[in-house]
């Protein structure tokens, strides 16, 4: 992977200082609200690649590596990317089905009531809200309480988030 790529991605993510605290991607942010990386192609063009893909990639060695899988998150962030081979990571590569079963047993589809990080939402309402969490973390640092409140949705005056 290009090295010049991965250090610029590397200065978009604000880790939170616990061990199982999400890290968050402060880059663009896609009409789904999931970030968005852009990497060179061999043309000398550019590739968009969704961050928490592009964090799983980094820890594998390659694009390549996840063409098969899906890029499942165990923290109901779409900014987190958090990718590590411990324990601690927050993202793994799954089949379609492994991803559709966590969805499910997370009560994460159109006909169950939401979980406590994911409210059912359109994907412009989620893409409004990642961004909400983005700036917060871009003008304040990670601050685990502020964060935990915005995806909790509990925040004064602030809208829900997941």
């Amino acid at each position: 992977m290009d090295e010049n790529a991965a250090a610029r991605f590397r200065s978009k993510i604000v880790a939170g200082p616990e061990a199982h605290d999400c890290w968050i991607w402060t880059g663009a942010i896609g009409d789904d609200g999931y970030g968005r990386f852009w990497t060179p192609t061999a043309t000398g063009g550019q590739r968009m690649i969704r961050a928490h893909r592009y964090a799983l990639a980094l820890l594998t060695g390659g694009l390549d590596e996840l063409d098969e899988f899906h890029v499942c998150h165990t923290c109901d962030n779409p900014l987190c990317v958090r990718a590590e081979d411990a324990p601690t990571s927050h993202l793994y590569a799954g089949t379609a089905f492994d991803n559709m079963a966590d969805r499910a047993r997370r009560g994460h589809h159109n006909k169950q009531a939401a979980a406590a990080f994911f409210r059912h939402e359109t994907k412009q309402q989620r893409a409004h809200r990642a961004r909400v969490l983005r700036d917060h973390v871009r003008a304040h640092g990670y601050d685990p309480e502020a964060v935990g409140s915005l995806l909790r949705g509990v925040t004064s005056g602030q809208q829900a988030l997941f």
